[in-house]
Formats: structure tokens, C-alpha cells, sequence
């Protein structure tokens, strides 16, 4: 699987910069998550929803 195609949920800035570093898209979990730059931030994982579609596809949904 390419890294562009990876998501990586972190709350550290080293767990962040590691992502970003690899090629991943990061969702960042808590408030101080935002000071790292990820490409989106939650709160927490309540706010994420993974849904599988017929073709085997994976959405994820965050906000």
C-alpha cells in the first residue's frame, strides 16, 4: 500500500511529524494535536466514522 494511501491518527507532535514525513495524510486527536500541523484535527476519535462501501473501498469520514 503507498503511503498516500495510509492515514495515521496521532496525538504526539514526533507521531505527526513521523507521518507526515512518510507521505500519509494525519488526522491530529486533541487539542494540542493543532500546534503540529496535521492535514485535519479532531477532538477526539468520536469524531471519526469508517464506513466500508461494497467494493471493498474504506471512507473515512472526520469532523
Amino acid at each position: 500500500m503507498a503511503p498516500a494511501d495510509c492515514v495515521v491518527f496521532e496525538d504526539s507532535g514526533a507521531g505527526i511529524a513521523a507521518g507526515r514525513a512518510a507521505g500519509m495524510t494525519v488526522v491530529g486527536v486533541g487539542p494540542r494535536a493543532a500546534f503540529h500541523e496535521p492535514d485535519v484535527v479532531v477532538e477526539d476519535l468520536t469524531g471519526v466514522r469508517v464506513e466500508t462501501v461494497g467494493d471493498g473501498t474504506v471512507r473515512l469520514y472526520v469532523g
